[in-house]
């Protein structure tokens, strides 16, 4: 079984490589070519997600302030997002032009509490955006649903992490994306679904509004050189990424299943050591396993001898994702969040942390590991 993972890897890479080589030897990469790769890449996601409307874009990041633009965000205007999550769920507000204004979370799937939104919208709120953290769906999502159409805000899912993942929704399983009015992609290196260099794409259901974000994610053009009807900027995700994602889109339900086994193993090994809070499958959502992510009091001791473990072994490393909540970054200083305001997000930056759940992580690698956890609590 650790030789055919070897070998998907192995497999998976000499895929890729023909992919690029095939853009550099048609020269699909020059504007000229209409960005086939992009296309086809664009439809395969759309027959995932679908069918909705999906843009390819440069990052995850463009894809939340495309998202943002789209709906008419601006200056003056405030955006709802999480006070746990990655620095761009927040920092697209800003770019887009708007304010953030940061609501607390719930532990149990570390994203925003519905409970705490309402409180926090008024005249100048816009729009809710919902992060799908470490793979695990947002469970109050139709809670946000009723709060954004009850308050006419659009719903923006953050689902950067989360491309893959399932939930039930008015008895009807949708994937994670195409819930809200926007979704959010990311491709970046760290995710089960990597471009080489960078990717993203913006899931979309209405398909003007779509065609407004394929002119803005290539300078606001409806014809180059004769029509700019928006003021756009250069987002669009290259040949090169969408050749090798199209390549890896053959895989990925390949590293979904194995990161659910070691996610399986992970919970079998380690589900007798007190102290621990472990990862939950819930029955309305079907996750992926981004991250496999526990909880703990005294977090930095286990993390520091887990990566004396792991110092030769890169892949082995473990890491803290977000020790710090959102609003308390220098950047939103000017905001006047102070330390007590996000009870919830402040545990959970202190606590939580990721195992190794990687493509390359073998089963051995995780009963090693969790060796290592039990013999640091015994």
């Amino acid at each position: 079984m650790q030789w055919f993972k070897k070998s998907a890897l192995t497999l998976e890479n000499f895929t890729v490589k023909r992919a690029i080589a095939r853009v550099i030897d048609t020269e699909t990469y020059y504007p000229r070519s209409g960005n086939p790769s992009v296309r086809m890449f664009e439809r395969a996601l759309s027959a995932r997600l679908d069918n909705f409307s999906v843009v390819g874009l440069n990052s995850g990041t463009d894809a939340l302030i495309l998202a943002l633009r789209v709906s008419g965000v601006g200056f003056g205007d405030e955006v709802i997002v999480p006070a746990f999550s990655f620095i761009s769920t927040a920092s697209a507000v800003g770019l887009a032009g708007a304010t953030p204004v940061f609501v607390d979370v719930r532990e149990s799937d570390f994203a925003i509490d519905p409970a705490k939104i309402e409180e926090k919208i008024t005249k100048k709120t816009k729009a809710i955006v919902v992060a799908h953290l470490f793979g695990q769906p947002a469970l109050g999502m139709a809670d946000i649903l009723s709060l954004s159409q009850k308050h006419g805000l659009f719903a923006v899912e953050d689902a950067a992490q989360s491309f893959g993942a399932t939930l039930i929704i008015g008895g009807k399983e949708r994937p994670v994306g195409t819930i809200g009015d926007f979704g959010c992609l990311s491709f970046s290196s760290t995710k089960i679904l990597a471009a080489p260099g960078n990717g993203g794409a913006l899931v979309v259901k209405n398909p003007a509004v779509a065609e407004d974000a394929r002119m803005l994610r290539f300078y606001g053009t409806r014809r180059p050189y004769y029509d700019y009807p928006l003021l756009g900027g250069n987002m669009i995700l290259h040949e090169v990424q969408a050749a090798a994602l199209l390549a890896k889109l053959d895989f990925f339900d390949h590293w979904l299943s194995h990161r659910k086994e070691n996610a399986a193993l992970y919970t079998s090994e380690l589900s007798g050591v007190t102290g621990i809070v472990l990862p939950h499958d819930y029955p309305e959502s079907k996750r992926v396993w981004y991250r496999y992510v526990i909880r703990l009091e005294h977090r930095d001791l286990l993390f520091e001898r887990l990566s004396r473990y792991a110092r030769s072994r890169s892949r082995l490393m473990p890491s803290i994702n977000y020790p710090v909540p959102l609003p308390y970054f220098s950047v939103f200083q000017h905001l006047g969040y102070r330390k007590g305001d996000f009870p919830v997000a402040e545990k959970l930056s202190s606590e939580a942390f990721s195992l190794p759940i990687t493509n390359d992580v073998s089963q051995n690698d995780v009963i090693e590991i969790a060796r290592e956890i039990e013999e640091f609590f015994n």
